[in-house]
């Protein structure tokens, strides 16, 4: 504790109470302390030593000796002159002096050599020059490497030690798996590739006349060894059993990752029994692969069977199950309603007489159901037909608006009656229908029982009812009459004809599928009356029978399928005679209103569930 305390009060630079502190040491007597003590109090005296102005010319020391670590030490210049201080020989630099208010200090740098080296420091005043023996201990011998311990590849691999030494020194040691090449200091070391399954190690010994140090190596597991007596097994359609020898230097192995159409035994301690089950699907042969392990690789054998022959008569089952089978559906509808025309407009079966693409029909989509059955015949491999009869019920609306129309309506032989009438009218339609999907589909299988189904074909569309609803009201407070002559209307304005504010409430329901249609108008002013309607058509505004094509894609998990189907009607629906005559007119408006080129095909998106009975 006092030595410790002595070397921190020196770095303080508080010297008189460090050499207190190391005279105590010496008092105390530890030998182990005493002589490092004695040196320091030595080395704080020459410091603290102050220069004598008076004495003639003379040195505190002829020599100084400095320790191997190197540091610093000095020398009091006493006299009555002005003096100078260099060093004598000192080609490599290691030793300094610092000149300061008589003193001399002497500076050198570690000695890692293992001889002492010494240099002379000249000091001059006037004439007269003394030399000062400067000497730096040599080294205790070092050897020490760069790393003690050392790892390589299984691969093998080249890496260079460092060798730090002030002494000849040799290698020693080697395993045969190692090269090594001394050069430079240095000591290259390539290990060969490791062939076998278990890790190695070894020592490098590093000697010197006096020491030696120790370099552990080590190297992992080459990859164990693993081959098979059978790389390929091939079966019939029948099934069978082969036998594969295991070939291996490794302790222990396994295996796994095998079909399921294949059992797996091992049977003894490097061999497997590999029995495979006959093959069911008709026409689809099979492969697959049975991985075996070790603790450091994993290697296949590969394993394939024959598809089971195509035979005259219908197979027992096959994708999916049984080659006929019977199901169910039923599905939610998105009805998507095309209707086009040539003209300027696309108007709806009832004829607001405006001529203009104010009457554009804007069908809204609403929903629908589906609900049927149906049979499932495979045709070839995974080719299947499937054909049924569903039931479709969907619905969807359009409405009319127009405001400030100039609209005109009979009223005698001598005049009519002319103003701005708002219309607001809404026709909710309302269709069921038989639908027989002849539908050609192919089956990608997933699993077992569990396949991807491809479905696309014509569907036959028999309607059974198509019912359009109508509602609304015409209103017109400020009517005008206007003369009517031999040749028609004219824009000539009669006085003393008294006209009605124009309100009237209609309603009534067409069958799309006949040539008539009855409504009512009721006269909200005045007499409120009711009076019934019709109206007689050269033909229905559409047709019963229609067809289209489907295009779907389902799963089918154990008979159970979901899937989406979209049906795009393929005919034209509409009936020519009608949407080019004057179609149903409300409120006896009149006008040049008629369409030409009328389409419409009412399309729909299907979400649907069934069930298959095939197991």
């Amino acid at each position: 504790m006092l030595y410790q305390e002595g070397n921190t009060l020196v770095e303080q630079g508080k010297l008189e109470k460090a050499r207190s502190k190391f005279q105590q040491v010496i008092n105390c007597g530890n030998n182990l302390y005493v002589p490092d003590s004695e040196k320091r109090i030595a080395w704080i005296d020459r410091i603290l030593r102050k220069p004598n102005t008076v004495k003639p010319f003379s040195l505190s020391d002829n020599e100084v000796v400095i320790p191997y670590q190197g540091g610093q030490d000095v020398i009091t210049v006493d006299g009555n002159g002005s003096w100078s201080a260099s060093i004598k020989d000192n080609n490599e630099g290691w030793c300094k002096i610092k000149k300061e208010k008589g003193k001399i200090y002497i500076i050198s740098d570690a000695n890692e050599d293992s001889s002492d080296r010494t240099c002379e420091v000249l000091v001059r005043m006037g004439n007269k020059t003394k030399i000062v023996l400067v000497k730096n201990e040599k080294a205790p011998e070092m050897l020490i490497p760069s790393v003690e311990n050392l790892t390589f590849p299984y691969k093998g691999e080249t890496n260079t030690i460092e060798i730090r030494s002030n002494t000849n020194w040799e290698v020693t040691s080697i395993p045969g798996w190692v090269v090594s090449t001394k050069e430079n200091g240095k000591i290259k070391l390539t290990a060969l590739a490791n062939d076998k399954n278990e890790d190695r190690s070894a020592e490098i010994k590093v000697e010197s006349s006096t020491k030696t140090v120790v370099i552990n190596i080590y190297q992992g597991a080459g990859l164990d060894h693993l081959a098979f007596s059978k790389n390929e097994l091939h079966f019939g359609p029948d099934g069978g059993d082969e036998y594969v020898n295991i070939l291996t230097d490794a302790q222990d192995w396994k295996f796994g990752d095998f079909p399921h159409w294949c059992q797996v035994t091992k049977v003894a301690d490097n061999l497997l029994r590999i029995h495979c089950t006959p093959n069911e699907p008709i026409n689809m042969s099979r492969e697959a692969s049975v991985n075996v392990t070790t603790g450091k690789q994993t290697s296949g054998i590969n394993v394939s069977q024959e598809a089971k022959p195509l035979v005259a008569i219908i197979p027992i089952s096959g994708i999916g199950g049984r080659a006929l089978s019977f199901g169910f559906n039923a599905g939610y509808m998105f009805p998507m309603i095309s209707a086009s025309s040539g003209g300027s407009y696309t108007g709806s079966p009832v004829n607001y007489a405006n001529g203009t693409s104010l009457e554009e029909a804007s069908y809204s989509n609403s929903s629908g159901f589906s609900f049927g059955g149906y049979a499932d015949i495979r045709v070839y491999k995974n080719l299947y037909l499937t054909a049924g009869m569903n039931f479709i019920h969907y619905k969807y609306k359009n409405t009319f608006q127009s405001n400030d129309v100039r609209n005109v309506m009979v009223g005698s032989d001598i005049y009519y009656a002319k103003g701005k009438i708002q219309d607001n009218y809404q026709e909710d339609y309302t269709f069921s229908a038989l639908e027989i999907p002849i539908l050609a589909s192919y089956r990608f299988p997933v699993t077992k029982t569990s396949h991807i189904q491809i479905n696309v074909g014509p569907v036959i569309n028999w309607g059974l009812s198509a019912k359009m609803k109508l509602s609304g009201t015409s209103d017109g407070e400020k009517l005008k009459a206007y003369a009517m002559d031999r040749f028609g209307m004219t824009d000539n304005l009669l006085d003393g004809i008294e006209l009605y504010p124009h309100h009237i409430q209609a309603s009534g329901t067409m069958d799309l599928y006949k040539k008539n249609v009855s409504y009512t108008e009721t006269y909200v002013e005045h007499n409120y009356a009711k009076v019934d309607k019709s109206q007689d058509f050269e033909t229905s505004p559409l047709k019963r029978m229609n067809v289209c094509a489907r295009f779907g894609v389902a799963y089918e998990y154990s008979g159970i399928s979901i899937g989406v189907d979209y049906n795009l009607m393929i005919t034209n629906m509409a009936n020519k005679r009608y949407w080019e005559g004057s179609r149903w007119t409300v409120f006896d408006y009149t006008g040049s209103n008629l369409m030409s080129g009328y389409k419409q095909r009412n399309n729909y998106l299907q979400i649907h569930i069934g069930y298959t009975f095939r197991y």
